[in-house]
């Protein structure tokens, strides 16, 4: 499309509000130079018929904003009315065609600016603009605003990472490709609760650890290597130079780990301290709760019991 020539855009700044805006098309009557501001027409106008003609907004305008000046040339009103027996002048005949010409540069380059189908073509053709002021989509068909697509888009989990804000429903559908549990509220795999109930279970792939120890005759506490969440002292076989201890002699103090006994054992006996049976919790409610059952499966701590 050729640059209008009926009409003109201005950006707005302190020079063009303070002094007019240029009118650089011709017209027939001062009525006929509009302005509209950001698509909005303003009629509080000043026009300046002194070269260059100028337009100024008298108010209603700030920096930055549109500035659309447009000749519109009264499609409604006639100028010239011809009677019988009048005198056609130049200056009628002129002014008629001119007000014609006029009317249809106006309509041509406004259908020009219009949406059209593209040449050659059934599609419609924006010419790279954007398409505003249409409203949110009712059938499936209706193009959409950003708006409604946003706020649509907004409903989705993101690929990225999101948080729920209700419950999710996943209709009897599996939920897969999940990594192993780090958090106590991650989601965990089939393989993972499969492997924990087996090891509690059956003891795969957790031998019972132990510790060795020399008396000295006055220590009292030792250090475990292996974590005891503060299980009984049962779950713990104790012996000193091959002799199994009576379990009330000593005591587990899980918060530190040690094993405390109430004498101190003989200088220079042998101390072995075994973790009784498999790694599963001693105290096994009736009804089952796996997750006290097993403990806690992120940390990977446990309490140790004697299988029965």
């Amino acid at each position: 499309m050729a640059d209008p020539r009926t009409y003109f855009d201005y950006e707005a700044d302190a020079d063009k509000i303070s002094n007019g805006f240029p009118v650089p098309f011709d017209y027939l009557e001062d009525e006929h130079v509009t302005v509209e501001v950001n698509g909005v027409v303003n009629t509080n106008t000043e026009l300046t018929t002194t070269t260059p003609v100028k337009i100024k907004v008298l108010s209603g305008v700030t920096a930055g904003q549109n500035v659309r000046v447009r000749r519109k040339s009264q499609p409604d009103t006639n100028l010239v009315d011809f009677v019988n027996g009048s005198v056609l002048t130049e200056s009628e005949l002129d002014r008629a065609y001119l007000h014609n010409r006029y009317l249809a540069e106006e309509i041509a380059e406004l259908n020009d600016a219009s949406l059209q189908q593209q040449q050659g073509g059934t599609d419609w053709d924006a010419k790279t603009k954007k398409i505003k002021n249409i409203i949110d989509p009712v059938d499936a068909q209706d193009a959409a605003t950003k708006n409604y697509v946003d706020t649509q888009d907004a409903l989705r989990v993101s690929k990225s990472g999101d948080t729920m804000s209700g419950a999710l429903a996943m209709g009897g559908n599996k939920v897969t490709g999940l990594g192993a549990p780090t958090s106590a509220d991650d989601a965990t795999t089939k393989t993972y609760v499969d492997q924990t109930v087996s090891t509690a279970i059956s003891g795969t792939g957790l031998t019972p650890e132990f510790n060795k120890f020399t008396g000295d005759g006055v220590e009292t506490a030792f250090s475990l290597t292996f974590t005891t969440n503060a299980v009984a002292s049962s779950a713990i076989l104790v012996t000193i130079n091959g002799s199994v201890q009576d379990p009330d002699d000593y005591t587990i103090a899980g918060g530190a780990d040690e094993i405390q006994f109430n004498t101190p054992p003989p200088n220079l006996s042998e101390i072995l301290v075994i973790e009784r049976g498999y790694k599963v919790k001693s105290d096994i409610p009736t009804e089952y709760d796996w997750g006290s059952v097993f403990g806690d499966p992120v940390t990977g701590t446990y309490t140790y019991g004697q299988i029965v």
